[in-house]
């Protein structure tokens, strides 16, 4: 979801794959019998998925600096079968993941997802509740290492998985970073490498010790921003599903980034790009055409430098899809899972 109201820069060259040239996604048949828009408009398919979210096992945990964490859990009966980790973007909350969960449980894997500190119906660092706040930015990455250890390891499922979107890209990056034998295979939709020019070059000196809304950021509005004035997707029955289940859930909302966020990530970025050669894990990343969110160039500058590290990863560009590739329109986001799902099928 928003990370920062800055314009980016277009995406000026494709994504290279590690293993091949340039790469663009094509139009797929529904191999994986994912959703469709067409399914989401019959009231009874759209409870269905209401229903199977609202019956997954739910609780709190712990986290760092005493911060509860909240998770959801939808494991399948046969513990053996195998899981996936899911880590979300900014301002996000499971929530908003009801109908890829769906999706993806209906294709045999356990899934399971936390809020990051900070959001949805996780515990918050500040007072003012829509502040996106974030003291250590490692914290994200200790939560999510306990959750895993936790609660995801005591299920003995025979395989992991690890899928991630736009900042839950950033720790999802730097979980494999630090822990390189975690996952079998890890994907990355719309991940947040970096931020455009001069996001990163002048926080620091806008940063001081109180907390505040960057420039042009404030109190959560995406309730009031038109469809047609979006920039996360073009699917407009999916982003009417996003704005009403945080509506149904008004303390999952979260505002606009402080200062202190974007200069935590600033100099997340410059971690992760340092400490690529300690990823074991495989992986797949994902950018959109239209992506006006998240750098798709720092895409470009992480593949280059994966693959001059020989690593074993796919990069791909999704064509006329903006930021939110899961709940994009139904080619777009057929397109995204299945390349998703495909890939983790190779090692299993």
């Amino acid at each position: 979801m928003k990370i920062l109201l800055i314009i980016t820069l277009p995406l000026l060259i494709l994504l290279s794959s590690c293993e091949n040239d340039f790469q663009k996604l094509n139009k797929e048949d529904n191999t994986y019998k994912l959703s469709t828009i067409e399914q989401l408009q019959d009231n009874e398919y759209a409870q269905k998925i209401e229903t199977f979210y609202n019956n997954g096992a739910e609780g709190n945990f712990v986290g760092k600096a005493d911060i509860s964490i909240y998770y959801k859990i939808f494991k399948q009966k046969n513990n053996e079968k195998s899981a996936i980790l899911i880590s979300t973007g900014r301002t996000e909350a499971a929530i908003k993941y009801k109908e890829l969960i769906f999706d993806l449980y209906n294709n045999g894997y356990s899934v399971y997802i936390h809020d990051h500190r900070g959001q949805g119906l996780s515990g918050r660092m500040v007072e003012d509740h829509d502040m996106g706040y974030i003291d250590t930015f490692q914290f994200y990455i200790d939560d999510m290492k306990y959750f895993y250890d936790n609660l995801l390891l005591a299920n003995n499922h025979d395989k992991i998985y690890l899928l991630s979107h736009s900042m839950g890209g950033a720790i999802a990056m730097t979980y494999l970073e630090q822990y390189a034998n975690d996952f079998k295979a890890a994907a990355f939709s719309s991940p947040m490498l970096g931020l455009t020019k001069p996001s990163c070059s002048v926080v620091k000196i806008l940063t001081g010790e109180d907390v505040k809304y960057a420039l042009g950021q404030g109190v959560y509005d995406d309730d009031e921003i038109p469809f047609e004035e979006n920039n996360l997707t073009g699917s407009k029955d999916r982003y009417t599903r996003m704005i009403d289940a945080f509506e149904k859930e008004p303390k999952a909302k979260l505002g606009g980034a402080t200062y202190q966020w974007i200069y935590k990530s600033c100099q997340q970025f410059k971690y992760i790009n340092a400490n690529i050669s300690n990823i074991e894990t495989p992986l797949i990343l994902f950018s959109g055409s239209d992506d006006n969110i998240v750098d798709t160039y720092a895409h470009q500058k992480f593949i280059d430098n994966a693959k001059k590290n020989n690593k074993l990863c796919m990069a791909y560009v999704v064509d006329n899809a903006k930021h939110e590739l899961f709940i994009e329109k139904d080619e777009q986001r057929i397109e995204t899972i299945n390349e998703v799902l495909k890939f983790y099928d190779k090692f299993k």
